[in-house]
């Protein structure tokens, strides 16, 4: 911990908590750290920690948050140090910037193109990232996406893919963002971060509204598990392939969802990255 100064904080989870730091060295140069509590933790918490650290480690590309350092501080705290996103997160640009106005379709083009590159990425690593949602999704200052939070993604196996075909059985993630299959605790797939993918698209186009809403938790669910969601607003502002892709990733059947690779290879999507 010596070799970075807190300055402030910026939150709590049931991961640990989040604050902007800087270096003894250098004043201006600003980081993240993240500060995950390990004592009394059961092995099993432990373990996921250390896998974020070993995740963010390997994940190296342009639109995923980039690893600095991470050591065990005096307080049994693991502390992951990581690239500073001035831009804060996706959730916080469109509430701030776009409650009353359209998100320009460039801009949804580009955070949405760039999400997606991530995301084909690290399920290329196989990596599902299993919470995907707005609020994970940071920027630069420049405004590039900086995908981050892998504290419950989960890692496949090197043995390829049959453990794949297995995928995961446990119910995580952030209720509004999670697909069918986990609402019903059935096996999901890398298909579940493709539903959560749509709902983000879904979450620009509505300038920040939600598509699936219930009374309580277990209405959402029934709502996400049946495909009830409100219409999409702002339908004829935008390229009808682009409004296609929300339809297409919040089919509740996974095998009918697009992977990353077909929804990279979108007319639409091809002409952008080009």
């Amino acid at each position: 911990m010596n070799r970075y100064v807190v300055e402030k904080k910026l939150g709590s989870g049931s991961y640990g908590s989040v604050f902007v730091v800087h270096s003894t060295t250098n004043i201006d140069k600003k980081y993240v750290m993240k500060k995950i509590p390990l004592k009394g933790q059961s092995q099993k918490e432990k373990n996921s920690a250390k896998q974020e650290v070993k995740l963010l480690q390997t994940l190296q590309h342009p639109f995923i948050v980039r690893y600095i350092d991470s050591f065990m501080d005096e307080e049994s705290n693991l502390c992951i140090v990581m690239s500073f996103c001035k831009g804060g997160d996706l959730s916080n640009f469109i509430q701030k910037n776009y409650l009353n106005q359209r998100v320009p379709e460039k801009t949804v083009l580009k955070l949405f193109v760039q999400s997606a590159l991530a995301l084909y990425f690290i399920h290329n690593q196989k990596v599902l990232h299993r919470d995907l949602k707005s609020q994970n999704i940071f920027l630069s200052e420049k405004g590039n996406v900086k995908l981050g939070d892998f504290g419950i993604a989960k890692v496949f196996d090197e043995s390829g893919m049959r453990t794949c075909e297995q995928m995961a059985q446990t119910t995580i993630g952030t209720p509004l963002y999670m697909s069918p299959e986990q609402c019903g605790g059935s096996k999901y797939s890398y298909k579940s971060d493709v539903w959560a993918l749509g709902v983000i698209l879904y979450e620009m186009v509505n300038q920040g509204a939600l598509p699936f809403k219930g009374k309580n938790i277990q209405m959402l669910f029934l709502n996400i598990q049946k495909g009830y969601y409100s219409p999409i607003k702002n339908v004829n502002h935008y390229n009808s392939q682009l409004v296609g892709l929300i339809t297409k990733c919040l089919q509740t059947r996974p095998s009918k969802r697009p992977t990353l690779k077909e929804i990279l290879q979108t007319p639409i999507i091809v002409k952008y990255i080009r």
